[in-house]
Parts: C-alpha cells; sequence; structure tokens
C-alpha cells in the first residue's frame, strides 16, 4: 500500500542544508499496524508528514497504492490525502468553541452530506473510538485528554480513511489513558482493517502494534516483527 524509495528530506535554512531522512526505503502493507520508534530528531515525524502526503521529499519516490505521489500538484495531494489518510496528534488540535459533535463533523462540513446524515456519521465514528454517547455535546474544556484523544481519532475516521496516521497519540497522557488509547487503535486495526502508523519513542506502547521500524540520525536501522504481541483493548470512559 505504501512504498517510499530511497526518500531524503532536506531543510536549508540559508546556506546550511539539514539532512532529516537519509536515502528511507520502507514497505507497509494494507492492513498492517506498525510502529516507527526513535528519539526526538530522528526523523519520525518527518517520514510521517512525508507518508501523510504533509510534506514531500527532496528526493526520491514515495507510491501510494501504486501513485507516484511525487507527480501530483497541491490540489491532487489534498484531495488523495482527503480520501486516503486520518491523522491523530498529540496535541488533539480540537476547537474550543464547538462541540464534540462539531469537532467531529469538521472534515465534512463543506461536502455534499445532507447534515442530518452528517450528524449519524459523527455518531458512528465516535462509537467505534469508545467515546462516551453522553458526553457528545460537552466542549474539549470539559473532557479529560483521553476523552480528546478519542474525540481526535473520531474525527480521522469520519471521511473512512484508509490509513490512520498517529504521531505521539499518547504523549499528553497518563499511562492508563495512554493504553486505552492505543487499545482503541488496535481495536480499529483488529475490526475495520485499518492500516495505521505509529510514531512514539515508547517501546511498550509500540509493542501493541505488528511491526516496529526503528529511526535514527533520519535512517531506519532495524525492523522487527513483535511477538507475542497483546491484543488487548478497553471501552471504558478515562
Amino acid at each position: 500500500m505504501i512504498e517510499l524509495r530511497n526518500v531524503t528530506k532536506i531543510y536549508k535554512t540559508g546556506e546550511l542544508k539539514i539532512i532529516v531522512l537519509k536515502d528511507v526505503n520502507l514497505k507497509i502493507n494494507k492492513g498492517e499496524f506498525i510502529a516507527i520508534m526513535g528519539p526526538s530528531g530522528s526523523g519520525k515525524s518527518t517520514l510521517m508528514h512525508i507518508i501523510g502526503l504533509l510534506d514531500k521529499p527532496t528526493s526520491g519516490e514515495y507510491f501510494l497504492e501504486g501513485i507516484n505521489v511525487n507527480n501530483l500538484n497541491d490540489n491532487e495531494l489534498a484531495n488523495l490525502r482527503n480520501k486516503k489518510v486520518g491523522f491523530v496528534f498529540q496535541a488533539f488540535y480540537l476547537l474550543p468553541r464547538k462541540n464534540v459533535l462539531e469537532n467531529v463533523m469538521l472534515p465534512i462540513i463543506y461536502g455534499n452530506i445532507v447534515p442530518e446524515l452528517r450528524e449519524q456519521k459523527a455518531r458512528e465514528v465516535l462509537k467505534a473510538a469508545a467515546f462516551p454517547e453522553n458526553f457528545i455535546y460537552h466542549y474539549p474544556n470539559q473532557l479529560s485528554g483521553g476523552m480528546m484523544q478519542r474525540v481526535a481519532i473520531a474525527r480521522a475516521l469520519v471521511n473512512d480513511p484508509e490509513i490512520i496516521l498517529a504521531d505521539e497519540p499518547t504523549g499528553n497522557l497518563d499511562t492508563k489513558t495512554g493504553e486505552i488509547i492505543i487499545h482503541t487503535l488496535q481495536k480499529l486495526h483488529l475490526e475495520k482493517g485499518i492500516t495505521i502508523v505509529l510514531i512514539t519513542h515508547e517501546e511498550y506502547i509500540a509493542r501493541h502494534s505488528e511491526r516496529i521500524i526503528k529511526i535514527k540520525d533520519g535512517e531506519i536501522i532495524s525492523e522487527e516483527k513483535v511477538k507475542n504481541r497483546k491484543i488487548l483493548y478497553h471501552n471504558n470512559e478515562s
């Protein structure tokens, strides 16, 4: 589904060149759950941005379902990203003046879906993200961190993406709540077959995936299949 061939990313500041990714080769199969690990500054978030069509490589090729995305213009990239990819970030990025239901409906608000069906879809994905129904009219400042992250997961699901990219989704959460979020992602992977790419620096979080890719100084240094993967997910409130 995802193939990177000799992908390099270089940022330039004046005469200074910073090589963030160096000749990265990576294949991710459809329906796979992988974790990308590495210390701060290793290039893992840049790699996720390229996979998620938020950034382009300086050199190398990226194929998404056989499409060479290097050849697409900005509008084509945005359209492909909107159809294929859902994002979950550490910082949640919920709009404070919108309630839960409104936040989840945002990605489809400008589409051709009638308002009644938008709300129905939002309710469906909130249920899939194990969000308690009696909180759907609450505002972000009335929610716990775990609840806000589940709203973010629901928002990522609302366009029926084939890929979810989760960048440190447990970074602002305590250990117990973080595990609930990871188990929610795991449930989506197991029940819906969504391809999940998880960025983390925590080994115990990465071990919930099927395969761990380790990156350091912009290069992939190891890959391993996870043995005795822990399969467990919760539906309780945080």
